[in-house]
C-alpha cells in the first residue's frame, strides 16, 4: 500500500483549481509523475484538439464550455465517459493519482509530493 492521501490531494487540487492557473495548471503540475501522460493541443486549419491528461486509466480533457471530460480507457478502450464541471474534478483526479501511486509504488511518491506542494502554493 502507498503512503498516498486522497484527502491532502484533493484540498491541493480544489485550492489550486480555484486559483488563477485553473484547470491548466493542475493538468501541467502532473505531466511530470510516472503513469502521467499529457498530450498537448494540437491546432489545424481543419481540426483541432484539446490537451489531454492520463493518469492511470482516466484521460482528462477541459472542454469547450469549461468542464473537465473524463474518460476511462482500459487497454485502449474507452469504457466510461464523464463530463464534470472544472470545481468539482479534484476527488476523481486524487483517485486517479491514487491508481497512480498504488500502480508506481515508492518511485511516484515524490513526484506526487512534489506536484501537490507546488498546487498548495498556487491555491
Amino acid at each position: 500500500m502507498s503512503d498516498f492521501d486522497i484527502d491532502t490531494a484533493t484540498r491541493a487540487i480544489n485550492a489550486a483549481l480555484g486559483g488563477p492557473g485553473g484547470p491548466g495548471l493542475v493538468f501541467n503540475v502532473f505531466a511530470g509523475v510516472p503513469g502521467v501522460t499529457r498530450t498537448p493541443p494540437r491546432k489545424s486549419l481543419f481540426r483541432s484538439e484539446p490537451e489531454r491528461v492520463q493518469i492511470g486509466s482516466w484521460r482528462y480533457e477541459l472542454t469547450r464550455d469549461d468542464r473537465i471530460k473524463a474518460d476511462h480507457i482500459v487497454g485502449g478502450i474507452v469504457l466510461a465517459e464523464e463530463v464534470l464541471p472544472a470545481a468539482g474534478i479534484a476527488p476523481h483526479l486524487a483517485r486517479a493519482l491514487a491508481e497512480v501511486a498504488t500502480s508506481y509504488g515508492a518511485p511516484a511518491l515524490p513526484h506526487l509530493s512534489a506536484a501537490l506542494e507546488v498546487l498548495a502554493e498556487a491555491g
